[in-house]
């Protein structure tokens, strides 16, 4: 979960297509940019997959895409198709 920091912040489109792309690759986890990051469970253990510090990151990094792409609907397509791939949903 190193990839981002208390000093990474997200400033262009691509920027937030890799966050995303993180998320859902890196992490596992099957989204929503409407979520709180705090409430991500692991099914298998039933442990929260992120602290406090860590969602609180992940949330505000959420923020940034909302701002960056000025355009909440790119946001929530970028997720969508992200997500689609994964689980392999035509």
């Amino acid at each position: 979960m190193a990839k981002y920091s208390h000093d990474s912040h997200i400033t262009t489109v691509e920027g937030v297509k890799d966050f995303f792309h993180h998320i859902v690759y890196d992490l596992g986890i099957n989204f929503h940019p409407d979520d709180d990051f705090s409430g991500y469970i692991d099914l298998n253990t039933g442990a929260r997959v992120m602290d406090d510090q860590q969602a609180t990151l992940y949330n505000r990094l959420m923020e940034e895409s909302f701002v960056t792409c000025d355009d909440e609907d790119m946001v929530y397509e970028m997720a969508c198709e992200l997500m689609k791939d994964r689980l392999q949903i035509e």
